[in-house]
């Protein structure tokens, strides 16, 4: 949903999606994202996002890591390759008024993609997302790598819309300045309190307004969801 003063309505969707894969004979997760709006709303504001991170399966190391956006007439493409052997990604990217490049961009140990960097989190063991917690992570975008601090605010109640009341871990951060947001706001993520920790909501800050999610749909889950506590079994 998009809130901004009076108006506050469903906008458009998000969906995430796991996949069984290799790259260059590594076995590997091959991480989808794609995010769009309603056609109705494409008239106003179209945005088209389609994120694609390869990790590796032992430790969620990135791999490889695509992008193709589209927001309002804003566009990138990256195509990260990353090296760890020579500590760098073989990047071609291209973004906002700068034409195409190929770039080696240098990176650290432990350094992830936007996509990578969501799955970590979910990866994480539960007291990291004890009330007062922080963690520091890396991510590469474009043409940088950017440092994230993630501040955990514990275990919430939460009510998820048109479905019922969880219990979920928040977690918060500093949003990248960019063609989007100013930069000086924080993004809020809740993960469900239970062994799955899929995403159940976010609240993402926007130079104008603000965009609210909540889970619609969920199949194909390792462990049996159990945060629900509203009496609900699956």
């Amino acid at each position: 949903m998009y809130k901004w003063g009076a108006i506050n309505t469903e906008v458009g969707t998000a969906r995430l999606r796991v996949f069984n894969d290799s790259v260059k004979g590594e076995e590997a997760f091959h991480l989808d994202c794609k995010a769009w709006t309603a056609p109705f709303f494409d008239r106003f504001y179209k945005i088209r996002e389609d994120l694609h991170s390869w990790v590796r399966a032992s430790d969620l190391r990135p791999l490889r890591f695509t992008r193709s956006t589209y927001e309002g007439g804003y566009t990138a493409s990256n195509d990260f390759n990353y090296d760890w052997e020579a500590g760098i990604i073989r990047a071609d990217v291209t973004f906002g008024d700068k034409g195409p490049q190929y770039l080696e961009i240098p990176i650290e140990k432990g350094d992830l993609d936007l996509i990578s960097l969501f799955y970590h989190f979910r990866s994480l063991p539960p007291e990291a997302f004890e009330n007062g917690a922080v963690t520091k992570v890396r991510f590469a975008i474009d043409d940088s790598v950017f440092d994230v601090y993630v501040h955990s605010n514990g275990m919430e109640n939460i009510k998820i819309r048109r479905k019922g009341r969880m219990n979920a871990w928040h977690l918060s951060c500093s949003v990248v300045q960019g063609a989007l947001f100013e930069g000086n706001e924080h993004l809020h993520l809740w993960f469900s309190a239970d062994e799955n920790r899929i995403p159940v909501a976010a609240k993402v800050p926007l130079k104008m307004g603000a965009v609210h999610a909540w889970l619609s749909a969920y199949d194909g889950l390792k462990y049996p969801f159990t945060a629900w506590t509203d009496g609900r079994k699956h």
